[in-house]
């Protein structure tokens, strides 16, 4: 049995940094596609919050942890992947913050403007899972849409701050495109491979809505 074991959905952006992750630092790693099988008595013992990815493995207290970058930052803790997650206090705290604001500013609005067409439940009290009518829906996304480019301005600014990089399908800036761009040169076969799996699903999605 792999020393990691990661349960995921293959098509989830919100999945594919961990898988990235485990490939990238030669982890030992097994992983579980649990589409459709989410929410089941076993799953939700693992994982209560019935949340994906799941990382089950011998050294967690609870023997199992979820939330990506909790994930990144506890595996590289673990094994001591300094180049991934440096010890500087400075620099890990820079790398701390930009986590802190995918998962609290960022990602809510990639998830509003996208998960309605890719046909991803939304969270409750959000537009989309109101009584509110299509025409409202229509406009929230659209207006959650226009309102990433804010934070991955921030990102530019300051956390990339002319490095390379910091320790859906939109017109992202010329300076995001190089930036994914240098990422996936950078991973290679550890990026691509699970990235197919997300690209394979929007272009099915496209193709459906064409």
């Amino acid at each position: 049995m792999a020393e990691n074991r990661l349960s995921v959905l293959l098509p989830s952006v919100n999945n594919l940094t961990a898988r990235v992750f485990v490939r990238a630092a030669g982890l030992d790693f097994e992983e579980v596609d649990v589409w459709g099988k989410k929410g089941t008595p076993d799953f939700l013992a693992k994982d209560p919050a019935n949340l994906t990815p799941l990382l089950e493995e011998e050294g967690l207290p609870g023997g199992s942890l979820w939330e990506s970058c909790a994930i990144m930052q506890y595996l590289c803790n673990k094994h001591g992947l300094d180049s991934l997650y440096p010890t500087d206090p400075g620099e890990r705290a820079m790398v701390d913050s930009a986590m802190f604001y995918l998962i609290g500013t960022l990602y809510p609005l990639v998830a509003r403007a996208t998960y309605p067409t890719l046909g991803f439940p939304q969270y409750a009290g959000e537009v989309g899972t109101s009584e509110a009518d299509d025409a409202m829906k229509v406009k929230a996304q659209k207006d959650a849409e226009a309102a990433i480019a804010e934070p991955l301005e921030a990102y530019r600014l300051f956390f990339l701050d002319g490095r390379t990089f910091i320790g859906g399908d939109y017109d992202f800036p010329a300076w995001a495109e190089e930036y994914m761009s240098a990422v996936e040169d950078a991973l290679g076969e550890a990026y691509s491979e699970p990235a197919a799996d997300v690209r394979g699903f929007v272009e099915s999605v496209k193709a459906q809505a064409g």
